[in-house]
């Protein structure tokens, strides 16, 4: 009977395991820890892309995944991921978020908030009555 090499058992506890339950993610500087079903929940987003199958995105030097993004208001994403709670806060910026990472539900959702929705719908009812209005209108 042999000793477990501790060495290779370092490695296998990297950040970065395929199989572990937790994640640990580097978006933009900001870390973030989750599991990977929660990045695979929405199977339409570039999240479960990412994290679904072959190859897996690129480590920085402590093992975390790493996610070349603004990581500012990540944590809106991944707390309407875990628990399908909406921000209060910084919801444009989110929005945008979801709109790259292509979660249609966060996206629908949000635009469907005050915040969001008076704005497309005043843009929209504006645009609807004004028909030859162009957006860079030179005086």
């Amino acid at each position: 009977m042999s000793l477990p090499d501790y060495r290779s058992h370092e490695k296998q506890s990297s950040l970065a395991v395929p199989h572990s339950p937790v994640v640990q993610l580097n978006v933009g500087g900001h870390l973030f820890s989750t599991s990977m079903s929660t990045l695979r929940k929405h199977p339409d987003s570039k999240l479960a892309e990412l994290f679904g199958g072959q190859p897996k995105p690129c480590t920085d030097a402590q093992g975390c995944y790493f996610i070349d993004r603004d990581g500012s208001h990540f944590g809106g994403v991944l707390e309407f991921l875990r628990s399908d709670l909406l921000p209060t806060e910084n919801v444009q910026e989110v929005h945008r978020e979801a709109v790259y990472y292509n979660i249609k539900p966060l996206i629908k959702r949000l635009e469907e908030t005050p915040r969001l929705f008076g704005e497309l719908v005043g843009r929209q009812q504006f645009l609807s009555r004004v028909p030859h209005y162009k957006e860079n209108i030179e005086v």
